[in-house]
């Protein structure tokens, strides 16, 4: 299935891509934002950030026609300013962001971001990242659990959900996401 990107036209219209300006894509995914911004540049060049290695390498193999003016960066955007500064840029002419988890991260339920599927806990955008959710989960106290919940999921039942969490790793760790939506539930 080819992979749509997100309000593209609205995105390149906002980026006003002149053909030898530098570009950031913050959020490369698969490239489809960068393969529009990509083809739109003669002299100049887009850097391309993901800290998710398969989506570096899929997005890799999506732009060989454009890999002349495409620099591929694993990282986390927050870091961004030290990337460019490492790669000898001290300006862009435009920057994306598309926020949010990819679809083929949520289709992929080995990464544990679905509870469509039992998988194992994970969620991790990088897949190399120290901290999974099975850490949070089968780690985190109670009050840093119901934090989380309620400050990032504006979830209502965050006291009750934190503590069933913790009731129920008391007798076993939770290890996949149906195990977890069970405990929700």
């Amino acid at each position: 299935m080819k992979h749509i990107p997100v309000m593209l036209r609205e995105c390149i219209e906002g980026l006003k891509i002149e053909p030898q300006g530098i570009y950031c894509d913050c959020t490369l995914g698969r490239g489809g934002h960068s393969a529009e911004i990509a083809s739109r540049l003669t002299t100049g060049r887009l850097i391309a950030f993901d800290q998710d290695a398969q989506a570096i390498q899929e997005a890799g193999e999506n732009l060989a026609a454009w890999k002349d003016r495409i620099t591929l960066v694993r990282n986390n955007f927050r870091n961004l300013k030290g990337a460019l500064e490492e790669l000898g840029v001290s300006g862009v002419d435009g920057i994306l962001f598309d926020l949010g988890v990819s679809s083929p991260q949520l289709d992929d339920a080995s990464r544990g971001f679905s509870y469509m599927a039992d998988a194992p806990l994970d969620m991790r955008m990088d897949k190399d990242a120290r901290l999974s959710a099975y850490d949070v989960v089968n780690g985190w106290e109670k009050e840093a659990l119901r934090s989380i919940l309620f400050g990032y999921g504006e979830e209502r039942y965050a006291p009750l959900i934190a503590a069933a969490i913790v009731r129920q790793r008391e007798i076993k760790p939770i290890e996949t996401t149906l195990e977890l939506v069970e405990i929700i539930r």
